[in-house]
Formats: structure tokens, C-alpha cells, sequence
């Protein structure tokens, strides 16, 4: 359990220490400081002696030359004097652990009274059984700083030790453990009209259901009988009186609601008939709809392609002349192919043709050669043309054919030449009657 820091002046702690034992540069005592002095006796503690001579080589008494600090002798005969002293101990004071440090020290009868020798009070501080600590439960909330000594009896009654509810078991503070027994719905309480022991939480229950000494109406209270007796004296109450009249009443009501009971199913079957008239008819607009959006697909289907060809091993592909590359068929259904040739009727130069297997009108093709350096791409277009089967329609002089290399950007690192083309033709039109 660890002790409260606290701050003091020894010489708060005696009457005892005169002159002789104080500084008479900074004032302080000689407490657990080296005494130095010059030649002619005068004394001062180390640290005034050092900060001085970095000033003046001379003492701050007498005024006589101190070359450096290794011309001091030290007084430990001050020094061990000075520890024999005796003090009273911090813990004899109520207020020890201050809240500012001008606060006037206030001595408690209850404090500790041991009178200790100056070199004995540290030990004599961190075992003393008046100093003061946390309480055990700081970190719930407790602020309280007591002493060692006084430590069980504190705990005994400290509002924030836990509490162990014998009712429902679970943990409380002590300072709120009397508001949770108010409320525990665990907690065993006297029913007000049986006195029976009853769970706070069940007590609702009890009394609506269960307690013989409660009193409730009759059974027959709706149909006419304004009787009201306590639960356990109902039996006797329905077999003694007469509730022929209060029992025709709740058959006719009940034919009542019966007679209403028959409408609603009829009510429910009209529904139910009806949902599935309803269910037909979305299943049949269903199936129209997915008719229709084919209907839509096939009047759109085809009327725009875009396509990339990627050629791989360029460079080892040797045309003669007339020879061509043709690309996989596109289109719908497969009806066009591109061909290239490295070397066509014009030696020299890379032609780029599109073919189809059927005649196709105003068609609309456009084609980029892709170059690394996408300002340099190779576009070439044609609009609203014609083509008939096996002709095809193109460039014959689309690029010369030594431009075609890596280093012009047209055939990259891997060895691949890419196209990138868009074939548009028109929807076809629907029969009209």
C-alpha cells in the first residue's frame, strides 16, 4: 500500500536548530547538504559556495580570497551534529499532505508522537504507522487519504466498497447498495393482501394472477353480473349463484361474434381468391415484359461495336505480297473480320481492310492504331459506306510499313501491335403492316 507523498521544511519539525545550522546564504538548513568552510572558519553550504566563487573568488562573509573551490575544508563535525537532533515527525500534523505550501502546519492529537533523531527520520517517515495513503478503493472513486493505521476501519465503512446483493447476487457500491434495494426485483416482499413473500418482480404477476386474497370481478361481469369477490371464493361464487340470464347474454354474444367470424373467413377467402386473380395477372405481365425487353434486345442488338485487336509477335510475322492477317470474326452473328497486310499491292506500305460475310449498307467504321505515346495514334474513319460480300473496304496505304517499330511507338516492348476499332451500322427495321 503505497504512502502519500508529502512536503516539509525540517525546520518545521523542532525548535532546535540555531544558527549554526543555517546557511547563512540561502537560509536553509544544513539537512542532508555539505558543509563547507573558508580559512577563517566562515561556513556555507556547497551550493552557495559553488554559485558565488563563479562570480567572486572570495568568501560571501569575510571577504577573504578563494582561489577555487578545492581551497574549502569540509565541516563534517556541523554535519554529524546536525543529525542528532531530534524532530518531531511529519505525521503529527493533520494537514501534512498540503494544498499549498505557505499552509500553516496543523498538529492532530491523533497524529503520531514520536520525537526521532534527524539521521533516523526517513526510515521512520515510510514506516510510520500514522502516515497517510489511498484508500484501497481510490480507483472506484474514493479520495479519501487516511492513516495506515486507520486503514481497516476506513475500508469498513467506505462508500465505495462493493457490496454483494444477497438477493440477486450482483455488485453494488456501498453508497448505493440501500437505493438498489429499493428496486430489486429480486428482493423478497410482503404481498399487501396475502403477506406472502413475493419476488418484487413478480409481485405484478401475483397479484393479477395468483394472490386468493385479491378481489376481482365475476366471470359473467360483462354479460351483467356486477359481483366482485376475492379469487379464491370464485368457485363458491359461480356454483351459488344463477347466472342462467348472465349466460344466455354471453351465448347470444357469442353466436354474435361467431356470425362475424363467418363473415371475415368469407371476407378472407373473397381476398385470398382475389390475390391469386392478381398473382395470375402479374405472372402474365411478368411474361409479356421479358417479351417485350427481347423484343427491344433484338431491335438493338448489333448496332455498335467496340473492339481492341492486340497482334502479338509482330515482328516475326513475314508477309509477301498480297499475304494477309486476318482477325478473329465479330460482330453479330460473326458476320466481320479485319485483315492486314504487312506488304499489299503498294510494297512499302501496312493496308487495314474490313470484310463481311453479307452485303451491309451505310455502314460507319473507324480504326486507331495505338501508340505509346497516345498523341501519335494512327486514326483513320469512313462513314456511311457500302459493303458487299467478300469486298472489303479500307485503306490500302494506312501506314508505312517501316514506321511500324518500337522506336516510332507503334509496336511495343513485348513485341505487340494494338488496334482499337468501332463498327456502327443502322437498327433493323420492323415489319409494317
Amino acid at each position: 500500500m503505497s504512502r502519500e507523498p508529502i512536503k516539509y521544511n525540517v525546520s518545521e519539525l523542532s525548535y532546535e536548530f540555531d544558527d549554526d545550522y543555517v546557511c547563512p546564504i540561502c537560509f536553509d538548513i544544513y539537512y542532508k547538504k555539505e558543509v563547507y568552510q573558508c580559512k577563517e572558519g566562515h561556513c556555507s553550504c556547497k551550493d552557495c559556495w559553488i554559485k558565488s566563487l563563479k562570480n567572486k573568488k572570495e568568501c560571501m562573509q569575510c571577504k577573504t580570497k578563494v582561489n577555487s573551490f578545492n581551497e574549502l575544508s569540509r565541516v563534517r563535525q556541523v554535519e554529524k551534529f546536525l543529525l542528532k537532533i531530534c524532530v518531531c515527525c511529519p505525521y503529527s500534523f493533520k494537514n501534512i499532505i498540503r494544498v499549498y505550501e505557505s499552509e500553516k502546519l496543523i498538529k492532530d492529537g491523533g497524529g503520531c508522537n514520536e520525537i526521532i533523531k534527524l539521521e533516523e527520520l526517513d526510515n521512520h517517515i515510510e514506516n510510520c504507522s500514522f502516515r497517510f495513503i489511498k484508500c484501497k478503493y481510490h480507483e472506484k472513486g474514493c479520495n479519501d487519504k487516511i492513516r495506515y493505521n486507520e486503514n481497516e476501519t476506513h475500508i469498513s465503512k467506505c462508500e465505495y466498497r462493493p457490496i454483494i446483493c444477497p438477493h440477486c447476487s450482483n455488485v453494488y457500491l456501498l453508497k448505493t447498495i440501500e437505493q438498489h434495494y429499493l428496486e430489486c426485483p429480486s428482493m423478497l416482499i410482503g404481498c399487501k393482501e396475502c403477506n406472502k413473500k413475493i419476488k418484487r418482480g413478480e409481485m405484478g404477476n401475483h397479484l393479477d394472477k395468483e394472490c386468493q386474497e385479491v378481489i376481482i370481478p365475476c366471470k359473467f361481469s360483462q354479460f351483467g353480473c356486477n359481483d366482485k369477490i376475492k379469487r379464491r371464493n370464485l368457485e363458491n361464487h359461480l356454483e351459488q349463484t344463477n347466472h342462467t340470464k348472465h349466460l344466455s347474454t354471453a351465448i347470444e354474444h357469442l353466436m354474435i361474434k361467431n356470425d362475424h367470424i363467418k363473415h371475415l373467413s368469407a371476407a378472407i377467402e373473397h381476398l385470398n381468391i382475389k390475390n391469386d386473380q392478381q398473382s395470375n395477372m402479374i405472372e402474365e405481365l411478368v411474361i409479356k415484359n421479358n417479351l417485350l425487353t427481347n423484343s427491344i434486345n433484338e431491335l438493338a442488338i448489333c448496332r455498335e461495336y467496340k473492339y481492341k485487336w492486340i497482334i502479338s509477335n509482330y515482328s516475326k510475322i513475314n508477309h509477301n505480297v498480297g499475304d494477309t492477317l486476318i482477325s478473329p470474326k465479330f460482330g453479330y452473328p460473326n458476320l466481320f473480320e479485319i485483315r492486314l497486310s504487312k506488304n499489299d499491292v503498294c510494297v512499302g506500305k501496312l493496308s487495314v481492310f474490313i470484310y463481311s460475310s453479307i452485303e451491309q449498307k451505310n455502314m460507319s467504321f473507324s480504326i486507331t492504331l495505338l501508340n505509346k505515346d497516345t498523341k501519335k495514334n494512327k486514326i483513320q474513319t469512313l462513314n456511311n459506306i457500302e459493303i458487299l460480300e467478300s469486298q472489303g473496304r479500307g485503306w490500302s496505304n494506312f501506314i508505312k510499313s517501316d514506321e511500324m517499330n518500337k522506336e516510332n511507338g507503334y509496336v511495343t516492348e513485348n513485341d505487340k501491335v494494338e488496334f482499337e476499332f468501332t463498327l456502327t451500322y443502322p437498327k433493323p427495321m420492323p415489319l409494317l403492316s
